[in-house]
């Protein structure tokens, strides 16, 4: 994989692109005018489609020959949780977040994020569940990348 195609799938990523994980039908192809001998790569983000798999880019909107997108499924999370949202997707769902949750997001272990509720760092809002806000995890993050 080169590393234009690299940069191209990180910046979409972080644009709020998924990869999209189906085989578009053969008429798609053929109506774009692509080749056969290229590998495809598609993303999605909502109802518009792109693909970066030639020099062409091509982005369609609700494109008809595609089939339904399957959710995707990250790797488990602690004690075997799985997340179907993004990080940053679930910042941006949630008020309330659970300490799993804020571990999966932050990246850390759960006794770290009991740590920084002892510290002050986070805010316990219950006693059972605890319960943190999403603008503090979020506000924590961005300390995570300076």
């Amino acid at each position: 994989m080169s590393r234009t195609r690299i940069r191209d799938i990180v910046t979409l990523t972080r644009e709020g692109w998924r990869p999209y994980e189906s085989k578009p039908d053969r008429s798609v192809y053929d109506s774009l005018g692509c080749k056969p001998g290229r590998k495809p790569f598609w993303f999605m983000r909502g109802d518009v489609f792109c693909c970066i798999g030639c020099s062409q880019n091509c982005t369609l909107k609700r494109p008809k020959g595609f089939p339904q997108p399957q959710p995707i499924r990250y790797q488990a999370g602690p004690r075997g949780q799985q997340y179907a949202l993004t990080p940053a997707e679930m910042l941006a769902k949630y008020n309330l977040l659970t300490v799993r949750q804020v571990a999966y997001i932050l990246n850390i272990s759960e006794r770290t994020v009991y740590d920084y509720i002892a510290a002050g760092k986070l805010v316990r809002l219950k006693e059972a569940p605890i319960r943190v806000r999403s603008r503090e995890v979020r506000e924590l993050s961005r300390n995570f990348d300076e």
